[in-house]
């Protein structure tokens, strides 16, 4: 009897969950015929300042215009250009995917742009399947999440599911172009190589594709331009700061939030290509014990080329054998630091070249910058 009544309570719950499910994708399904337009943003790397350059993009050009961001921390960009930290309660999830969708409804927004925050094949698929987009933008595709996503070229493929049937798929990166065009065209999609755009405070590549995707819509070319340059940046953008010292000042080139070494390499050339005349450079290599596969990556491609640091600062938490592998490198010439002050002990004139994980000193250097220059 007890288990007859069991089995009774089970099926209404089980019902009852169903009746949820239905109801919230009628729902949805309303909010998203609000929208004119809604932009998935994809890829490995540059996913956070893609969409913010596509919202400033869209909202200078008129379209009343939100969007959703998950870079460094969760921030919700508003239709005047301000912003907000999205709050979550618990952990990241990709329903709120799902919520992002019901505040621009809401909001009575015309157009939605969302970085994608999933990693897993099935969490992307269940993202693309919250926003329905019209277009989907795959910045690149790089060694990362290995676990999950597999190869790049494996890590492209899951995407490229997110591509809308009879809709548009943006890139910049040509060597995606193939891939992406054969698997837009089995869709009915088309797909959009974007020319890079130099000369603007951010990455070629992704003001690249903000502006196609801009002049896509309507806007003008002009506008756009204008409404990129003078873009918001996420808090932990690269940036070169300039923090004071016992006789002068250290420079921190803080690519912090490049998670890959292709990315974080470039941001470092970048910042080379300013740097002039002759200083001690240092490495800052900053772990996460739940990202041991990415803290070996970085550790193997430093160790590839010793001559370019004279040592190398170990921040974060301990990975050992990431220590072992940069001690083989530079012998004696690997330390731990547990703040950001620390750095301030190093000669006047030292680079120090930071990457790996923004969390660890990427707020503490924005503020130590900010200090410095009020």
């Amino acid at each position: 009897m007890a288990v007859h009544a069991f089995e009774i309570t089970s099926l209404a719950a089980a019902g009852m969950y169903a009746a949820f499910l239905a109801g919230e994708a009628i729902l949805l399904r309303k909010a998203r015929r609000t929208l004119t337009h809604v932009i998935h943003v994809n890829g490995t790397r540059g996913k956070t300042e893609t969409t913010r350059l596509i919202a400033a993009a869209l909202r200078a050009g008129g379209l009343r215009t939100l969007a959703k961001t998950t870079g460094t921390e969760p921030r919700l960009l508003l239709e005047d250009g301000s912003e907000r930290r999205w709050r979550r309660w618990g952990a990241a999830n990709v329903r709120e995917q799902r919520d992002v969708l019901l505040t621009a409804w809401r909001r009575r927004t015309a157009a939605l742009v969302v970085e994608c925050m999933a990693v897993a094949p099935d969490a992307q698929r269940a993202s693309t399947a919250f926003l329905r987009p019209s277009i989907l933008v795959v910045t690149n595709s790089r060694p990362d999440h290995e676990a999950e996503l597999g190869t790049p070229e494996e890590a492209l493929e899951v995407f490229a599911e997110g591509i809308p049937p009879g809709g548009l798929v943006v890139t910049a990166d040509a060597s995606l172009h193939p891939t992406l065009s054969r698997l837009a065209t089995l869709r009915g999609a088309e797909c959009l190589l974007a020319e890079r755009v130099e000369g603007l405070p951010c990455h070629p590549e992704n003001a690249g594709i903000a502006l196609a995707v801009a002049l896509r819509l309507g806007l003008r070319r002009e506008v756009a331009l204008h409404a990129l340059r003078d873009h918001a940046p996420d808090p932990g953008a690269f940036a070169i700061r300039h923090l004071a010292c016992p006789g002068g000042r250290i420079t921190v080139v803080d690519a912090l939030a490049a998670n890959d070494p292709i990315s974080a390499d470039q941001l470092f050339h970048r910042a080379e290509q300013t740097k002039g005349e002759t200083h001690p450079s240092l490495l800052l290599l900053a772990n996460r014990r739940d990202r041991p596969d990415r803290a070996l990556t970085f550790a193997r491609w430093a160790a590839a080329q010793p001559a370019r640091w004279e040592g190398v600062l170990l921040a974060g938490e301990a990975v050992p054998k990431v220590r072992r592998i940069l001690e083989e490198a530079w012998p004696g010439r690997v330390r731990r630091i547990a703040r950001a002050e620390e750095l301030a002990q190093e000669p006047a004139g030292t680079w120090i070249y930071a990457t790996g994980n923004w969390k660890t000193l990427g707020p503490a250097l924005a503020q130590a910058q900010r200090e410095r220059d009020s």
